[in-house]
């Protein structure tokens, strides 16, 4: 088996790889530019990536290698490779990686938004001693929209902290650790009861914009938005609007489009407002638990067993 790693970090993945699947052949790739060659000198059986560069994934340069027919992602979103033909190229993702530090950072923003840390912050650095009523977390209810690794890892915090938890997904089902689940097109409903609405849905076709206006004016004013998914699966210029018309409480957002958040954007300047650089998911080793997950699927690879965690391009997930 022959793997070619396209990381920034390409010797460090290959290396915990090869501790866990010795017997694979391996190259190295460390640049969206050099992969077409990296591919025609090793070709490979397998490409291994992260997203490291801006600009969209070299997938067509994947799909014209004779040989590679598995592209291994990192991370979970895969919105950055394009269109590709499922019966040529097998896609997989890191679905479950970062679903516990994300959810952590999610009960961080639902605390810090709470208990207004972002306010107080910015009148410590104004040197200005200012009390305020703050507000408390338990007996809330938080709608998380999106019940996939992260969306569950989200309710099952969520819920031993002692909040309530409703949930919205596209096939609505019984889910563990949330109280009531409604499908994608009772979203509004879902979201009008909550105090907190959680966005860690993956961007497709279907989801992109989908917190728009309507969805945003469904929610209970002073209610918090707290989004972890992807860039423009929240309209921004509709959140700014609710955040200065003072409908929405606060916000805490670790994914904008574009990224970076353009310096001039007004989200900023907002005292509600927490901005974090798409960070939820790069917990301490979060390369090496994406290569991890990789390595047990090369082992059913190699062991003529089916993959986990394949994506079907129609779905996006």
């Amino acid at each position: 088996m022959r793997v070619l790693f396209h990381h920034d970090e390409a010797e460090k993945v290959r290396d915990r790889c090869l501790e866990l699947v010795p017997e694979i052949e391996t190259a190295l790739c460390r640049a969206y530019a050099d992969l077409p060659a990296a591919l025609a000198s090793f070709a490979p059986d397998a490409v291994f990536h992260v997203r490291f560069e801006s600009g969209p994934y070299p997938t067509d340069a994947v799909v014209a290698s004779p040989g590679a027919s598995w592209l291994a992602c990192s991370g979970v979103g895969v919105d950055h490779l394009g269109e590709w033909d499922p019966e040529r190229l097998t896609v997989t993702n890191g679905a479950g990686a970062a679903a516990e530090a994300m959810a952590w950072h999610v009960l961080g923003s639902i605390i810090a938004l709470t208990l207004k840390y972002p306010r107080f912050a910015r009148e410590q650095a104004a040197r200005r001693w200012r009390g305020r009523l703050v507000g408390t977390v338990p007996g809330k209810t938080v709608c998380v929209v999106g019940l996939g690794h992260v969306g569950r890892a989200v309710a099952r915090l969520c819920k031993a902290l002692g909040l309530s938890v409703v949930g919205a997904r596209v096939n609505p089902r019984p889910t563990e650790c949330v109280d009531r689940v409604y499908g994608a097109d009772r979203l509004r409903e879902a979201l009008a009861g909550a105090d907190y609405a959680v966005v860690c849905t993956p961007k497709t076709r279907r989801t992109a914009g989908l917190i728009d206006a309507g969805a945003l004016a469904a929610m209970k004013p002073g209610a918090c938005l707290i989004d972890v998914s992807r860039g423009g699966v929240t309209v921004a210029d509709d959140l700014i609007a609710a955040l200065r018309s003072g409908h929405l409480g606060g916000a805490s957002l670790d994914v904008f489009d574009p990224e970076p958040m353009p310096a001039d954007c007004p989200l900023w300047d907002m005292e509600n407002v927490l901005v974090t650089p798409h960070a939820s998911a790069t917990f301490e080793g979060w390369e090496l638990r994406g290569v991890e997950i990789f390595a047990g699927n090369l082992g059913r690879r190699m062991a003529g067993e089916p993959l986990f965690n394949v994506v079907d391009p129609a779905r996006g997930y």
